[in-house]
């Protein structure tokens, strides 16, 4: 809508917002537009301009504010090469000089009310240090200037200085700044070490703190123990200000937000729906769909002399997921991450008939479940199981093991199931208020499990097993689309089930038009997804993947399909591709790269379990994200040449597809 306001404008007001914009402050008065400490650097184009050039262009064309932020981000480095002739000049001065008068002169208005108070600022060099931080007001505009933002006095916003990298300290809270080396060193310790953030703030208080200063540190200041939510905080607003800075778009959040959790909670659920692109659930997030490579797409030429290409993903589900409503396939929020039910269906939390001090009615066999059910969490094998889940998902290393002739591969010295345990990212160790505990698993007994009980003696309507749901409700899986070179296309949420029509749903929303459709679709249940595409009745949806191959994956068509499956051998088996095969008979893809990536990707169960949907969702897009840019960096550096094919191609209207493997 703002692009679209600034389109509109007619040429000539084009040429001159440019102008005025950038004649405003000309000349000897250009440096005005970068602070006193960036004067030297005047030949760059500064990312956002002062208040009085903003307000001087808001008046000149009658823009919303907005508008105005938009047309310099993108006109900005049009205007500042622009150079008008001495007639234009002259021709401009007699037409704006009341609005020159009025926003032009440079008033020299210092900045005055100070405003002090204590901080504790935790750097990654000399660990927790105290501090103070200072705001200043400006009479003229009305507006407080903090370290990192400044507020209207009329605004309930507080917005982000566009540096042109995120500042060297972020203020995590109201008395708390961290600085963005340390968000950048969690950042990494949680992508590749699934590190929790009760152990980064654990790893900072233990290792990074120095002792030796503890003496000199006031004993009257705030704390210097960093916590959960001080990591929690800077991770998530050191992620928010590096993607605003990508954009060249000023960060806003609410300054009179009640805590700092909530005052992130709006910009997290924005940049998810903005990952999950146009049109899309924010349960679906495209992040790297347009990438290539030599290791997960083939180029040739054909007999007619065009070239042609072909790329290769395969998608797969991890029982990993986020707290939802206990109705089936309801998809709205809970307003806290303890609740049962979303805010429409909160009504059926009354319509039970359970009695006081239980969660079951007084019907005998009811009874029996829900003392199975507490039983359960008490035995012996119970426990077993819960160990065995903890090492299922702890992957001695988050990225693809280097092959024996890597140089400088490396290997751990600890024993496998201390290995294991430690990659979890699980608090396992006690915190000084409390016993040990793991975030993965509740000991409350409010676990999510579906209970099946089975009826002893022989019914006379026939043998019955009872269901039921003691706790909380998850979504059932995360499912991942990874091309064969590790890199991950896209994330999806589902929520009821691992069906053919909810992985058709994600591909279709992921690739939205055939031509961004890869040329190969790996799926360990594709002889499922076949039949159902066949039998399918509407023509777009039966013919939408007619140009694609659906094999199912070398190691679980050779280990979990029968032989006996016609069916699936004829239309799934991946040899029936000639182009999935090199000249020497191996395989083109590897095409357990999804599989491979959820090894790692399971690692984030623990630390994701109890957090509320909006940032469930942006931490894992972001661990995905970093992973990506270091595949990609490694895949530049062995010579794999990582590319991105441009979206106008992939998102073009007409049909096609990569390449005929037939």
């Amino acid at each position: 809508m703002l692009l679209g306001s600034i389109l509109k404008l007619p040429t000539p007001s084009l040429m001159l917002m440019l102008f005025s914009t950038s004649n405003s402050l000309h000349s000897s008065n250009r440096h005005q537009l970068w602070p006193t400490s960036s004067r030297l650097i005047n030949h760059l184009v500064p990312l956002t301009l002062p208040a009085n050039v903003h307000e001087f262009l808001k008046a000149c064309f009658g823009v919303a504010d907005e508008t105005a932020k938009l047309a310099w981000a993108i006109f900005g480095d049009l205007a500042w090469a622009f150079e008008p002739s001495s007639d234009d000049l002259k021709a401009y001065r007699i037409k704006h000089v009341k609005l020159l008068l009025q926003y032009g002169l440079d008033n020299q208005i210092e900045l005055g009310e100070p405003k002090n108070h204590r901080i504790t600022i935790f750097t990654l060099e000399l660990g927790a240090m105290p501090g103070y931080s200072t705001s200043l007001y400006c009479r003229n505009c009305h507006t407080r200037y903090y370290p990192n933002y400044y507020v209207h006095e009329s605004a309930t916003m507080r917005t982000y200085y566009l540096h042109p990298g995120v500042p060297e300290f972020i203020q995590s809270a109201e008395h708390f700044y961290t600085g963005t080396d340390l968000c950048e060193l969690f950042s990494n310790m949680m992508v590749t070490a699934w590190t929790s953030a009760t152990n980064c703030a654990r790893i900072y208080n233990t290792s990074i703190s120095k002792d030796a200063l503890q003496p000199y540190l006031p004993s009257n200041w705030l704390s210097f123990e960093m916590d959960i939510e001080d990591v929690l905080n800077s991770f998530f607003l050191n992620a928010l200000l590096l993607d605003h800075q990508e954009r060249r778009h000023p960060l806003e959040l609410r300054h009179d937000a009640p805590s700092s959790t909530e005052r992130l909670c709006p910009a997290l659920e924005a940049r998810n729906i903005r990952m999950a692109g146009p049109g899309q659930e924010e349960c679906i997030c495209k992040l790297m769909w347009n990438h290539v490579c030599s290791l997960c797409c083939y180029i040739y030429g054909d007999s007619d002399g065009r070239w042609l290409y072909l790329r290769s993903t395969i998608t797969d589900g991890l029982t990993m997921g986020h707290y939802c409503c206990l109705i089936a396939d309801c998809q709205n929020r809970l307003r806290s991450v303890k609740d049962l039910f979303c805010f429409e269906h909160q009504p059926l939390k009354n319509h039970a008939a359970v009695q006081t001090g239980f969660r079951t009615c007084r019907l005998p066999e009811h009874r029996n479940m829900e003392l199975y059910h507490y039983q359960r969490g008490k035995a012996m094998f119970q426990l077993r199981d819960r160990l065995q889940r903890a090492k299922g998902f702890a992957p001695s290393s988050s990225f693809p093991a280097p092959s024996p002739d890597t140089p400088n591969a490396t290997s751990s010295r600890l024993p496998p199931l201390r290995k294991e345990t430690e990659a979890t990212g699980a608090d396992l160790l006690p915190m000084p208020d409390g016993p040990a505990t793991s975030t993965a698993h509740s000991d409350d007994n409010d676990d999510d499990d579906e209970i099946e009980f089975a009826c002893e003696g022989k019914s006379t309507e026939g043998n019955r097993v009872l269901r039921a749901r003691f706790g909380r409700r998850w979504t059932h899986n995360e499912q991942l689309c990874v091309f064969s070179c590790g890199v991950v296309a896209g994330r999806a949420t589902f929520f009821g089930s691992e069906a053919p029509n909810g992985v058709r749903e994600f591909w279709m929303k992921l690739f939205p038009t055939q031509a961004s459709l890869p040329g190969v679709l790996w799926h360990d249940n594709n002889c499922s997804i076949v039949k159902m595409l066949r039998n399918d009745t509407d023509d777009y949806l039966r013919t939408y993947f007619d140009n694609v191959a659906l094999p199912v994956d070398v190691f679980h068509f050779k280990s979990k399909h029968k032989e006996s499956d016609i069916d699936c051998g004829a239309n799934c088996n991946p040899y029936i591709w000639p182009g999935l095969r090199t000249e020497d008979g191996k395989w083109r893809f590897n095409s357990s790269a999804a599989e491979q990536t959820n090894a790692w990707f399971g690692g984030f169960l623990a630390i994701v379990r109890e957090m509320p949907v909006e940032r469930f969702n942006f931490f894992l897009d972001e661990m995905i994200k970093r992973r990506n840019q270091i595949l990609v960096r490694d895949l530049r550096k062995r010579g794999k040449a990582p590319g991105n094919i441009p979206r106008e191609i992939l998102l073009a209207d007409d049909e096609g597809s990569e390449m005929n493997i037939t």
